[in-house]
């Protein structure tokens, strides 16, 4: 415990802490760690799922035509998507707890120079927050195509552990989607919201494309359950 809390003086990473009390700082109603990081979270547990199925379908024979193709994914994920969802979370949770502090002290000034610098401050740090967003996004949809090929390649007796990867990774990208359209909203007088509207609506389109493969994947498990008890229930008439 001592050792615990002298991390947080320090300002130790928040995923360095124990699960239960991450869980709970999500719960606490305060800013940090907020909905930004909580979209990275999920990314980071479809992450997780990607590299188990990769590494155990690895080693099945029966999936060895994909062997090479799980490779490259799972280092892709190691080495490149989970250490920036790493570090995006990080950073949203730093920089969105400052919006927050600067939005306090904007609204408790009563002198109006600096209640402006104020607003163009936390303006100037959501923008970069909304970027973090953006890159979680993107990060996000990347693990959801992975996710469908791990599905439609991967050991056919984990794609349970498919599935959750391509429902996190989704989940990621429509938190983000969430987020970047509140915070496009609270920077409207900003050139950045205009720049901005088309990237975020490309994303929804990207999503939506993803969907469709992603739904496919839980009609054909849907089907095979179906056709599996109808034979045993066949098989005992």
């Amino acid at each position: 415990m001592k050792q615990q809390k002298l991390q947080e003086l320090k300002g130790g990473a928040l995923l360095d802490r124990p699960a239960t009390q991450l869980l709970n700082d999500f719960g606490a109603g305060k800013a940090s760690p907020g909905s930004g990081s909580a979209a990275a979270l999920l990314s980071i547990l479809s992450a997780k799922m990607i590299i188990t199925v990769c590494d155990i379908s690895s080693g099945k024979s029966d999936c060895s035509k994909s062997h090479k193709e799980f490779g490259y994914i799972s280092k892709q994920v190691k080495d490149e998507i989970e250490p920036k969802l790493r570090e995006l979370f990080e950073s949203d949770a730093r920089d969105f707890e400052t919006v927050v502090v600067l939005r306090v002290k904007r609204d408790k000034s009563t002198d109006t120079t600096e209640k402006s610098n104020y607003s163009r401050e936390a303006l100037d740090l959501l923008q970069i927050a909304t970027d973090y967003t953006f890159e979680i996004a993107d990060l996000s949809l990347r693990l959801m195509e992975y996710g469908v090929t791990i599905f439609e390649h991967g050991w056919h007796a984990i794609r349970g552990d498919s599935g959750v990867a391509v429902s996190a990774a989704m989940s990621g990208v429509m938190s983000s989607i969430f987020i970047i359209n509140l915070n496009l909203k609270t920077l409207k007088r900003r050139k950045y919201a205009e720049e901005n509207l088309k990237r975020c609506q490309g994303l929804q389109k990207r999503l939506e494309v993803l969907q469709t493969k992603a739904f496919s994947c839980v009609t054909s498990i849907s089907s095979e359950s179906l056709e599996s008890i109808q034979l045993e229930l066949n098989t005992n008439a």
